[in-house]
């Protein structure tokens, strides 16, 4: 299909250019049909990611690929239009050869009255927080994607969205039909060379994913209402689903000639009730995030569903201030894990399979404490910008920098360069283990792009 698709690409696009003359500028009135018109831009760039090597003292080749990105729109009067979004990309990534085509959204809108229709693959961003969205449930992402953009993490999925006006209210409601996974660094994770199962030493590896059929009873649904109330911009949602992100179990092989044990991922579904809002206070924005998640299946069956999360409750409080040419975000971001009980290890094959639940799911503590600050600064009429990401979980003692610096060197041309860190305590298993902290060696890395947009 890509084959084909590259083939038919030089042919395709001059269409696009040329398609919107096939009306002039009366032809609606003349006929009574919409005047269609195309767009067709996109970008191509170069990155690398480098860094220290997983296990020694040595420098690695983290990802190294060029990329092309396509976004074409096609407008049909009044009535709708289509969007569809391609990358290509080329290289190495993770010490393997990198050849990739991406569907990033394809998608139609169809505009009628105060009713808003969108039918296709794409992304849906819930959430005013910046980087941690609670009440964004719908977009899987992909958490080990080597990008200097955080957005090319969120990953498209098949969807129906349709959104309906009236007066100051705005309701949407959104049907997932199939489900979609994030995408987890669990590979990363440092695993046990075999775990002891009733007096035995069985080998560790890493399986597949279990997840829900096709079947129209693993539909996931939400619903959300937004409201402008003079200043404050707000609005209150609920989910019910699968979630994007996988939890861990362990399946065993006692099979006299293939005995191993397999760490395998497997969805499950849960109700997410949430609220933000958004309002300025003199010259400060304010922004809040709330969500209350309650798991479906139930979380405490024990060790069956050991990869289903406790209910919990999140919440994120932001302010941000422009000075001049410098913008500057800080946000608090916190958890409460409800009916939380202390990780204590047993010695039994469950241990290692709850812990790496608890890190996935950021239910380590009972309560956590994390603040993000977010400052960035224009230089040089705009041509450069300063930017930096900190995040520092004063609970798990974990933290992420990412310092970057982009520079236009002509107009659509820039270059980028900045790097990214990850910092945490270390443990296989054990309370003093962090998600960060087991990741570090292998995402951590400095990274430099160049992109042409056109």
């Amino acid at each position: 299909m890509v084959k084909h698709l590259l083939i038919l690409l030089p042919f395709f696009v001059p269409s696009l250019l040329l398609a919107g003359d096939f009306f002039d500028d009366d032809t609606e009135e003349k006929t009574g049909s919409a005047k269609l018109s195309f767009e067709l831009n996109g970008f191509t760039r170069g990155v690398f990611f480098g860094g220290k090597n997983v296990g020694g003292d040595g420098l690695d080749l983290k990802s190294g690929y060029g990329e092309l990105g396509l976004k074409c729109r096609a407008r049909v009067g009044r009535y709708g239009d289509g969007y569809a979004e391609f990358r290509f990309r080329g290289g190495s990534e993770f010490g393997s050869t990198l050849k990739e085509f991406n569907l990033r959204e394809a998608y139609v809108n169809a505009y009628l009255g105060n009713l808003d229709l969108r039918l296709g693959h794409q992304i849906v961003v819930w959430g005013r927080a910046d980087a941690f969205n609670p009440t964004n449930n719908i977009t899987p992402q992909n958490m080990i994607a080597r990008s200097t953009d955080e957005d090319d993490r969120k990953v498209g999925n098949f969807l129906v969205r349709a959104t309906y006006g009236l007066g100051p209210l705005k309701f949407e409601g959104i049907w997932v039909p199939h489900y979609s996974p994030s995408v987890l660094p669990l590979f990363l994770f440092p695993l046990p060379d075999s775990i002891e199962y009733s007096g035995m030493e069985l080998p560790v590896e890493l399986g597949t994913a279990y997840l829900p059929d096709a079947g129209l009873k693993n539909s996931s649904i939400a619903l959300k209402i937004g409201a402008t109330l003079g200043p404050v911009d707000g609005s209150i949602s609920w989910f019910r689903g699968y979630m994007p992100t996988l939890g861990v179990f362990m399946s065993f092989d006692i099979n006299p000639d293939n005995r191993k044990v397999t760490v395998n991922t497997k969805a499950y579904q849960m109700n997410v009730f949430g609220a933000d809002f958004s309002t300025n206070i003199g010259s400060f924005g304010l922004r809040g995030e709330f969500a209350f998640r309650s798991p479906t299946d139930d979380y405490t069956l024990y060790p069956k569903n050991v990869h289903v999360p406790n209910p919990d409750l999140q919440y994120v409080l932001g302010v941000d201030r422009t000075f001049g040419s410098l913008w500057v975000i800080v946000q608090y971001v916190g958890r409460y894990v409800i009916d939380f009980k202390e990780f204590t290890p047993t010695g039994s094959s469950v241990d290692e399979r709850e812990f790496k639940n608890r890190l996935i799911a950021g239910q380590q503590d009972r309560a956590s404490h994390a603040v993000l600050v977010r400052p960035s600064l224009s230089l040089f009429h705009e041509a450069c910008t300063v930017e930096l990401l900190g995040y520092c979980n004063f609970t798990t003692a974990e933290w992420l920098l990412r310092p970057s610096l982009s520079y236009n060197l002509a107009d659509a041309l820039v270059l980028k360069a900045g790097w990214e860190g990850y910092f945490g305590p270390r443990s296989m298993l054990g309370p003093d283990g962090t998600l960060f902290g087991n990741i570090s060696d292998a995402l951590s890395a400095v990274f430099v792009e160049l992109k042409a947009s056109f």
